[in-house]
C-alpha cells in the first residue's frame, strides 16, 4: 500500500511494485487508508511525509493505534531527508526512510526485504 497525495507519484510506485509481481493499492488521502486498512492488512506501507490536512507522520502514528497493523513495516517514501525527519519519522512508528527520488533497482529492494520479514 502506498499513500501519497501525487498521483503521478502513486503510479510511479504502481508500475514498478507491480512489474517486481506486488500487489498495490494506493491513495492520495490518508484518511482513506484508514478505511482501506480495516478492510484488508497490507504486507508493507509506503508513506509520504508532505500531505495535506494529516501529514506522514500523524498517518504513521494512526496507523500504528490500529492493533492489526502494528507488525505491518511502514516506509516514509518523501524528498525530506534531514536528521530530524528520519527521526520523527521512526519516533511515530516507521521502520524505513527512502528518499525520493530513488532508483528503481534500489527501492524494489527495499519493498522485498521489508515484504520478506516480519517486525
Amino acid at each position: 500500500m502506498a499513500i501519497d497525495d501525487q498521483p503521478e507519484t502513486l503510479l510511479l510506485i504502481q508500475s514498478f511494485v507491480e512489474a517486481a509481481g506486488f500487489s498495490f493499492v494506493g491513495t492520495i488521502r490518508a484518511r482513506e487508508a484508514m478505511t482501506l486498512v480495516d478492510r484488508m492488512v497490507p504486507r508493507l506501507i509506503l508513506l509520504d511525509i508532505e500531505m495535506p490536512n494529516i501529514d506522514g507522520f500523524e498517518t504513521c502514528r494512526l496507523l500504528r493505534a490500529n492493533p492489526m497493523l502494528r507488525t505491518v513495516p511502514i516506509a516514509f517514501l518523501t524528498a525530506r531527508k534531514t536528521a530530524h525527519d528520519v527521526t520523527k519519522g521512526l519516533e511515530a512508528g516507521g521502520n524505513d526512510f527512502i528518499v525520493k527520488p530513488f532508483d528503481p533497482d534500489k527501492f524494489i529492494e527495499r519493498v522485498e526485504y521489508w515484504t520478506s520479514r516480519k517486525i
